[in-house]
């Protein structure tokens, strides 16, 4: 987790920001105003006394939906691609946060854990999901829906989310008390 100071942090991340921009609106003017107006949205949050866990992930999305703001705004009709491709090769914050999805699947009853561990990490199909675990294609099914409602319920009662305007994840905080979560950090960090 990092301080949400944007002063301290703007120097960092500005000049790959505006390259970021410019790769996307053409009029360096419209590039200037947009890191601007990033700047004045990461300061908005930050002067809250917010916290961000990735802070560059974070700092990417805001350029990113600003430049979707920019194009909304002239009605450009151009495609746009939004694939982070930096040097550092950081992940987004969904990235980020599926890091911490295996921990949470530990959390969960093995019959719930382990349909939905085979059909979503491993990337089974449910026919051959209910034959290995010797149960129906109907109840295979049904035991994969209601892991997906229970690891969401566990990933919103372990950590602190926040949306964007257009109701993506934007960032995430892990509570103190979610021990599980907070050892795997820990670990995870540790690899870094």
């Amino acid at each position: 987790m990092e301080d949400c100071n944007i002063f301290e942090i703007w120097e960092e991340y500005k000049s790959s920001l505006f390259g970021y921009i410019k790769k996307r609106v053409s009029d360096e003017d419209d590039a200037k105003d947009i890191l601007q107006d990033v700047l004045l949205k990461s300061y908005q949050y930050c002067s809250k006394g917010k916290t961000v866990l990735y802070l560059k992930s974070w700092l990417y999305k805001i350029t990113q939906n600003a430049i979707v703001d920019y194009h909304k705004k002239t009605n450009k009709t151009i495609a746009i691609s939004f694939e982070v491709v930096e040097e550092n090769s950081e992940k987004s914050i969904l990235g980020e946060a599926s890091d911490y999805i295996k921990a949470l699947l530990k959390l969960l009853p093995d019959e719930y854990a382990k349909p939905l561990y085979m059909s979503d990490i491993e990337g089974l199909d449910q026919k051959t999901i209910a034959a290995n675990l010797k149960l129906t294609l109907t109840n295979t099914k049904s035991r994969i829906q209601r892991a997906r409602v229970k690891l969401k319920e566990r990933f919103l009662e372990c950590c602190v989310v926040s949306f964007g305007e257009s109701g993506e994840m934007v960032s995430f905080d892990i509570k103190p008390e979610c021990t599980a979560l907070k050892k795997e950090q820990a670990r995870i960090e540790n690899k870094v």
